[in-house]
């Protein structure tokens, strides 16, 4: 496999939309190939999600409401970035604790990762 260059010139970027949690923008990009195209692109802040354990080796999961899907989900705690200057550690022991009766002591950064880098930069902290 050649090393190709697959970078992606940001040639102009259209805002149409802020939310509360998220924002909107259409960006026209040069392809390595010369040629144009359009992205759509979803600005979102960065999340955290708890892998809790208790002392007795218990997952803590909550049900939340997720009206995307209409349904009540099941899920590890999680929460977004969304205190000015806050850590991602500092979110995962503030969302831990709001949406749990737990607390913890420490935290452990498993993982991160980009949730739908397709059209998304949610840089999410496991």
């Amino acid at each position: 496999m050649q090393n190709q260059n697959l970078t992606e010139k940001l040639i102009s970027s259209n805002h149409i939309f802020t939310g509360k949690v998220i924002s909107l923008q259409v960006d026209t990009i040069e392809l390595p190939n010369g040629k144009s195209a359009t992205r759509e692109l979803v600005k979102h802040p960065g999340a955290v999600a708890i892998l809790a354990i208790t002392q007795d080796n218990t997952v803590i999961l909550v049900e939340q409401y997720r009206h995307p899907c209409g349904k009540i989900m099941l899920e590890i705690p999680a929460g977004k970035l969304d205190v000015q200057g806050e850590s991602p550690e500092q979110c995962a022991f503030r969302e831990l604790a709001e949406e749990t009766p737990y607390t913890a002591q420490r935290m452990t950064l498993l993982y991160t990762f980009y949730t739908a880098a397709g059209f998304c930069n949610e840089k999410m902290y496991l």
